[in-house]
């Protein structure tokens, strides 16, 4: 979700657009070259922003068509008064530019979810059932990616954008969908004991460190989620096409800028849960995705978490 306030330094910041570099670097960037300018033609076009009401106030977060009825997103997304559960009373509508708008008919979190932060912020997803079918021409990307660090991901979103040297110039918006890139840094484990890889990280890197190990993709393609992109994809390209690897969820940094953390929930563990809950027959992970599961834990990298911050959710 959008977000009015970046908090101070010691907490977690959800509701998380997508970023552009250097304002003065090269090659040159900027919030409005990060756009989606394929629109209803675009491979990312199962991507579109939400319009949310809870409690009287209206929240944008982003989210993505997995099926004609069905959209993935940020559990947050639909928990505003982080009980872990879809908030009584909650409206949304699923924007999507070029097919139009459509109405939520139900809403569902992922089993223990508690609430963003509220203590966790794993198992921060959420599922919505729309009340009319989406129309032909969107193309679903696919539940069967395989994240691994080194990975370099697409970030696709409706959230503010501004410039990494200085962070946020822009507004969260239903209509102006933003691509990014970064490459997948480190795990979390469940904290629950599962023994898989539940959260993924990755990180800003400045234009000055293109070439080095370790650093930016370059200026016009390294990226970060920002306020308005919580609940978007983490995409990954296998030659013909992308799946939904993760769900941003979260940032961890100073407001945009170069150094800041992205990052977001594993999907693969959940993948039973959503084919329980929405009744699409999901391949079942094959025996090599389970042992890279395994292996993700054992090459986890472990942050300092001081810097995590709370970011409420953007008013419209």
């Amino acid at each position: 979700m959008a977000a009015v306030v970046v908090g101070v330094v010691g907490t977690s910041q959800r509701g998380l657009g997508i970023m552009a570099g250097d304002e003065t670097a090269l090659p040159a960037d900027s919030p409005a070259a990060r756009l989606d300018v394929l629109g209803s033609g675009s491979p990312f076009n199962a991507v579109g922003a939400l319009a949310i009401s809870s409690g009287g106030f209206s929240y944008m977060g982003s989210a993505t068509a997995i099926s004609p009825n069905w959209v993935l997103t940020a559990g947050h997304n639909l928990d505003l008064n982080d009980n872990g559960s879809p908030d009584a009373g909650l409206s949304i509508n699923f924007n999507l530019p070029g097919f139009g708008t459509y109405t939520a008919s139900s809403f569902y979190t992922c089993p223990g979810f508690t609430g963003f932060g509220d203590p966790s912020i794993q198992r921060d997803l959420g599922l919505i059932h729309l009340a009319t079918p989406l129309p032909q021409g969107i193309v679903f990307p696919s539940l069967q990616g395989v994240m691994q660090v080194g990975n370099q991901a697409t970030l696709v979103g409706f959230g503010r954008s501004g410039y990494g040297n200085y962070g946020y110039t822009t507004s969260a918006t239903l209509t102006d969908r933003r691509v990014g890139y970064n490459v997948v840094d480190a795990f979390t484990p469940d904290d629950l004991g599962g023994g898989f890889a539940a959260l993924f990280r990755y990180d800003f890197d400045s234009p000055a460190t293109f070439g080095l190990p370790g650093g930016s993709l370059g200026n016009n393609l390294e990226s970060q989620i920002g306020p308005g992109d919580s609940g978007g994809p983490l995409l990954l390209f296998d030659g013909s096409g992308y799946s939904i690897a993760g769900v941003n969820t979260f940032v961890e940094g100073y407001g945009g800028r170069f150094g800041d953390i992205g990052g977001g929930v594993v999907l693969a563990p959940y993948l039973d849960w959503i084919g329980d809950t929405t009744g699409l027959a999901i391949p079942e992970p094959t025996v090599g995705w389970l042992l890279l599961l395994g292996l993700a834990v054992l090459v986890l990298q472990r942050r300092n978490t001081a810097n995590l911050k709370l970011c409420l959710p953007s008013r419209r």
